[in-house]
């Protein structure tokens, strides 16, 4: 495709192959002290070899003092690190994609518990954790100054063609910006950019003027006192005048990190407006990110000038090969990112390893990587759901004769219903994407046609996949058979069509979305919710941007009661102390959970050798595991 986002772009001294970049990620898949890991390598690698022409590997620690955010975070801090490094250096050149290293100081956005130190800060005050940072001193200003010019010095001996200051997400430098954590009342605080800019001094004085430097910037904490847009234009300008070599646009605090893992629930180019607001102001170039997954969106910001390269992180873990596809025009063969945050966000806050919901492969590139099956087999496929689109897509590459039998006449399962609401465009393009999988590789599906143990029989498969999926519960609750109730399948189905005023049975994930939904309709809404939260079934940035969405809506919402009776035009609910009270109700949706259909499961136990049940079938649960447990039986059969 002639798309400017695919021509060549001049970085200072690098040429780019075209203006993807690769946005830094904590992955967590280093060794426990920071050195690079042959998982670390291969994961890059890939991404490399999948044609981005930028690479900004994640945040380094540059100290063994404070300057650690996170267990599993790689280091830049010592000597002995280098020959690391350098393996990740020729592993990402040798495919023709430049690499930069981004270095870091956490400031008070640590814990104890990592460095076995108190967190410093520019002023004492609280992390994200409660724990409370000490106040720097001026000697140690210089120290971590000091240190930051030496991690850079070591990643250009390593070999990477240029570093990245992180200067945003809460970390030392943008802390020393922001008014929010900078309460200084020497010079560090009356200028409260002078940290960076010194910094960036002594970075030169080590590296040159010719190693590319770039700067990570906070456009905008969404904290009251924090980090604006019109601070974040002037700071800018000064980083220009002192020799940046580029400026990539981000936002948001750990605390808030729905602002820059940007979940589902907000719009796609979440951020873009902040990169256009910093390239009005300065002229060297700038890096757009945020949420900006689709070729077409990024294409357009570059042509309206909002940034001159586009960063994407999540999507290219969801599908490395994304800029080859891009370049070759096979836009149908991308593998979307439902920006679910399950997979990466979710589990590298748990400290472990990075993942993806709809891509196995990831941290685990050389062991899960597709072979021939040794011998190919004839393989039942039942149901064609998430996990059973994805078992039949890797049975079908790897040469097995697969059958795919759906009751229904169009493939998808829940999946086409869990699409409908607004805020679910890439959970669509992701259905649409495992349709195409499957009928390109010309596998045999019999559309409604319910699946009987006489029709497997007759199929005599050498192995069967059992993904029949769930339904929706009906909790025996008096008044579930009146006419103005449904079910949350029932309405996003199109079966059952609420009245003005819906209440909403059901808290979690789906009854939220669903709420958000009714509420995109006109609907007045009110969700009920036997827990004390809203939506704890998400992560917690989607959890956060869901309800900022509900509450964008006027959803109102009941937390700590649940419904125990229905009548017309009412519902009754009962408190945590047994009270009870009634609400008034147009129409009730219940979104109160899932059962799985195992129907068949002990049949073709008892007359096949190899039977795996996965996905919802196995237990209802989310997209990752489906995806998971299809990856994971499409490679051992």
């Amino acid at each position: 495709m002639d798309l400017l986002l695919m021509q060549p772009y001049r970085l200072k001294n690098l040429n780019l192959r075209n203006r993807l970049v690769m946005a830094p990620m904590l992955s967590r898949l280093c060794y426990p002290d920071g050195v690079v890991s042959p998982q670390l390598i291969d994961y890059y690698a890939t991404r490399a070899k999948g044609g981005v022409g930028l690479i900004i590997v994640e945040y380094c620690y540059i100290d063994q003092q404070e300057s650690k955010a996170n267990q599993g975070q790689l280091g830049v801090y010592s000597e002995q690190l280098i020959p690391g490094l350098a393996d990740l250096v020729e592993a990402i050149q040798e495919w023709g994609t430049k690499v930069v290293l981004q270095i870091c100081h956490a400031g008070r956005s640590t814990s104890a518990k990592i460095m076995g130190r108190q967190p410093i800060a520019p002023s004492a005050m609280p992390s994200y954790t409660g724990e409370m940072a000490r106040e720097m001193t001026l000697a140690e200003i210089e120290q971590i100054q000091e240190a930051f010019a030496e991690a850079a010095r070591r990643a250009k001996t390593a070999g990477f063609d240029g570093v990245e200051l992180h200067g945003t997400h809460g970390y030392l430098m943008a802390q020393f910006l922001s008014p929010y954590t900078n309460r200084r009342q020497d010079i560090y605080g009356q200028d409260r950019g002078l940290f960076a800019l010194q910094t960036l001094e002594r970075v030169r004085s080590k590296v040159g003027n010719d190693y590319l430097v770039g700067y990570r910037l906070s456009a905008e904490e969404f904290v009251p006192g924090g980090i604006t847009l019109e601070e974040a234009q002037r700071f800018a300008r000064r980083l220009e005048e002192k020799g940046i070599d580029y400026i990539h646009v981000s936002a948001g605090l750990i605390e808030n990190g729905e602002h820059f893992v940007i979940p589902m629930y907000f719009p796609q180019g979440y951020l873009l407006h902040l990169a256009e607001g910093i390239k009005k102001q300065v002229k060297v170039p700038v890096i757009g990110v945020g949420a900006v997954h689709n070729p077409y969106l990024a294409e357009e910001a570059l042509q309206k000038g909002r940034a001159d390269l586009i960063a994407m992180g999540r999507a290219l873990i969801a599908d490395p090969d994304l800029p080859n596809k891009i370049k070759n025009g096979s836009l149908a063969e991308i593998r979307p990112c439902l920006r679910c945050n399950e997979g990466c966000s979710s589990r590298v806050r748990q400290s472990k390893t990075q993942r993806c919901a709809v891509n196995a492969e990831v941290g685990r590139e050389r062991q899960l990587r597709l072979r021939p099956a040794a011998r190919p087999k004839r393989v039942c496929v039942i149901g064609g759901g998430p996990a059973g689109l994805e078992a039949a897509r890797v049975l079908g590459q790897r040469g097995h004769q697969v059958t795919l039998i759906e009751k229904e006449d169009e493939l998808g399962g829940l999946l086409r219903y869990a699409t409908i609401p607004d805020f679910k465009a890439e959970l669509r393009s992701f259905w649409k994407y495992l349709e195409y999988q499957v009928q390109k590789l010309k596998i045999e599906i019999l559309y409604k046609t319910p699946a009987t143990l006489e029709l497997v029989r007759e199929l005599k498969p050498e192995a069967i996949v059992l993904a029949t999926g769930s339904t929706m519960l009906l909790p025996p609750i008096p008044g579930n058979n009146l006419a103005m109730v449904g079910t949350a399948l029932d309405f996003l189905s199109g079966r059952f069509h609420p009245g003005k005023d819906v209440f909403v049975a059901g808290g979690a994930a789906l009854g939220c979305e669903v709420a958000a939904h009714l509420a995109s309709l006109g609907k007045k809404v009110t969700v009920v919710e036997m827990l004390g939260e809203l939506a704890l079934d998400l992560e917690l940035r989607s959890r956060q941007a869901l309800k900022k969405l509900l509450a964008e809506r006027k959803v109102k919402s009941i937390t700590g009661w649940k419904l125990f009776r229905i009548e017309e035009n009412k519902v009754w609910l009962q408190g945590p102390q047994g009270e009870e009270k009634w609400v008034e109700a147009e129409s009730v949706i219940l979104a109160l959970g899932l059962t799985p259909n195992q129907e068949l499961f002990n049949p073709l136990q008892e007359n096949f050798g190899q039977v795996f049940l996965i996905g919802d079938g196995q237990s209802p649960r989310k997209i990752y595991q489906a995806i998971h447990e299809g990856a994971f039986v499409g490679r051992v059969i």
